[in-house]
């Protein structure tokens, strides 16, 4: 069958199809209602000839008027079928879309199938105005936490201001955090929304991919018979799968394929890296920025494999058939939280203890990864060249602080945790961190000083000195710019707890960028000073540039040059907390950064 496009009067588009060749059967799809095409078979127009086509013109037209959208609905096609979406504060919203098979039944544990080569599209329109759900997860993190969302969650979802730019615009992907464990891309204050695409003029994608032992269990058992003969690390592929369906749909909702940019926070941001350094995702994607991601990444399928033997104690199963006849709840509570490779992390915004670790998730499978990160940059090998942000907070862990009463805290509070948690370490190296760690730290609020200054210690040791070296590593293998960011601002008022933050945070806590950016920072402090607002425009005008022109404006340089602190102004310095970094990194604290 083919097909031709004629101009009609503005206010009607159709797809005029036909059906049967033989019968000759006619049916009118309707697309949205603000173009003006019309489209109508080649052998109609060549048989019947011009007067019939214009009664068929009229009967496109009656067809449009009887079947016009209400107000606000709009429909636009992708390659798997038509899509009906929404217009709400001033852009168009497409929600729950899918863009793989659901991972259900002989399809868990494997790599994503495609719907259209699977043959899987959807008949009709589908109804994209509203969210579908949750990839399968526990809040909190054990044995016993409640149990939440499906198996069938691979679901995308789009915001765009415009259908038909005069120009394509650029394309954010937001790839969401918690731990690759749980949360999901629709969380309310930290994704997107069609207040953001309207006010950035921006196109925004969102999506979930499967988590926990779902997304990321790496078993002997699931790699016999595999195509890639690997296991684990399928929530990556679901996200590449995510990334393929927006280089080849995204043009239909305004969005320019050829200036996508991928962001994430936490484990998100770990997500970001991985994709950097994944043949698979080669040409997907054209900037990056990794928000508090992990450091530590390292793991070989085979050693994963092995820790992860007592999931598969517990489940009672032998081989990878009773595994996938597991329900939901059986699966999520044979996870190994507690014990090894304690995969609900208990600990990682403490200081250390020495000599424990925590097991990978994330994992050098092969197949996603072919070596580890640094390796690869180090050999030269296949990974994606392309503009990369690395940011963190000052005060990472002060979203979940170890100790409750750490507010309460005196300085010899301070002082003593300090001191009984770093001892094993060495007394002098306990020294030195109490001198480069002291009371008369600068402080911007009144109290609450020494939670600010031990959560400045973790975060460092943690999150924020491993990095500042990730994006050395960075600036050395890639050609393309590589910057570094870190937040220093203290929010007005403290943070309300809310289901992704468990603690009153004070300070530049984790989350704090990503919340500033999609508008949650009020939703989490209530009304916001002009100071906050100041903060999430300087954060939210670099990231847009970024986006736009793969680069930072020029009052943020390149690293390692200079590092951007990010306030309710943005400055420049040479080096963040130098000889602090230089401790831990000396001492071989890096090996207790934040792993995925």
């Amino acid at each position: 069958m083919s097909e031709d496009v004629f101009e009609v009067p503005e206010g009607t588009e159709y797809r005029y199809l036909v059906q049967d060749e033989e019968e000759e059967e006619i049916q009118y799809v309707r697309r949205h209602y603000v173009s003006p095409f019309l489209v109508v078979s080649r052998r109609c127009m060549f048989l019947i000839g011009c007067g019939v086509l214009a009664l068929l013109t009229l009967a496109g037209y009656l067809a449009y008027v009887a079947e016009t959208l209400p107000p606000g609905l709009v429909e636009v096609m992708t390659e798997c079928g038509w899509l009906r979406g929404q217009w709400r504060g001033g852009a168009y919203s497409f929600k729950g879309i899918p863009y793989a098979v659901p991972p259900m039944g002989v399809y868990r544990w494997c790599p994503p199938k495609d719907l259209l080569e699977a043959g899987k599209c959807w008949h009709g329109v589908y109804d994209a105005t509203r969210f579908r759900s949750i990839c399968a997860q526990v809040q909190p993190l054990r044995e016993d936490g409640r149990v939440m969302g499906q198996e069938d969650c691979l679901h995308l979802s789009v915001w765009t201001p415009s259908l038909r730019p005069a120009k394509p615009m650029p394309v954010m992907v937001w790839i969401h955090g918690g731990y690759l464990r749980m949360l999901s891309g629709q969380e309310k204050g930290n994704s997107p929304t069609e207040e953001l695409a309207a006010r950035t003029q921006t196109v925004y994608v969102s999506l979930n991919y499967r988590l926990n032992a779902f997304g990321f269990m790496a078993l002997e058992v699931l790699r016999e018979g595999s195509p890639t003969n690997s296991s684990g690390n399928y929530g990556f592929m679901d996200q590449i799968q995510a990334l393929q369906w927006v280089k080849r749909n995204i043009h239909n909702f305004g969005g320019d394929a050829g200036r996508v940019t991928i962001f994430g926070q936490s484990s998100g941001g770990t997500s970001v890296w991985t994709l950097m350094m994944s043949p698979m995702a080669k040409g997907l994607f054209h900037r990056a920025i990794d928000m508090s991601g992990s450091y530590v990444y390292n793991a070989s399928l085979e050693s994963a494999e092995k820790y992860n033997l007592e999931f598969l104690r517990k489940t009672g199963c032998k081989d990878a058939i009773c595994l996938r006849g597991l329900n939901i709840t059986q699966v999520l509570q044979a996870i190994p939280w507690q014990q090894y490779p304690s995969w609900a992390a208990d600990g990682l915004t403490d200081l250390p203890v020495k000599g424990r670790f925590f097991g990978p998730v994330a994992v050098v499978d092969g197949h996603v990864l072919h070596d580890p990160p640094f390796e690869t940059w180090e050999k030269g090998g296949i990974y994606n060249d392309v503009p990369f942000v690395v940011g963190t907070t000052e005060q990472e862990t002060d979203f979940s602080p170890p100790y409750e009463n750490i507010s309460t805290w005196t300085w010899g509070d301070y002082r003593w945790f300090v001191t009984k948690k770093l001892t094993p370490f060495g007394e002098a190296l306990t020294n030195q961190a109490l001198r480069l760690y002291n009371s008369s730290a600068p402080c911007p609020t009144s109290d609450r000083c020494p939670e600010r200054l031990y959560t400045t210690m973790t975060s460092d040791m943690r999150v924020t000195c491993p990095n500042n070296d990730l994006a050395k590593r960075a600036a050395g293998a890639l050609k393309s710019p590589v910057y570094r960011y870190l937040v220093t601002y203290t929010p007005s008022r403290q943070a309300n707890v809310s289901s992704w933050l468990p603690f009153p945070s004070r300070f530049a806590f984790h989350l704090l960028d990503s919340l500033a950016f999609f508008g949650g920072l009020e939703m989490v402090l209530g009304t916001l000073s002009p100071d906050d607002v100041n903060f999430q425009e300087v954060l939210s005008k670099n990231f847009l540039h970024f986006a736009k022109e793969g680069k930072m404006p020029d009052e943020w340089p390149e690293f390692p040059s200079k590092t951007a602190l990010l306030g309710k102004n943005i400055s420049a310095v040479k080096s963040y907390s130098g000889q602090r970094c230089d401790l831990w990194e000396e001492n071989g604290f890096y090996s207790y950064a934040w792993i995925n």
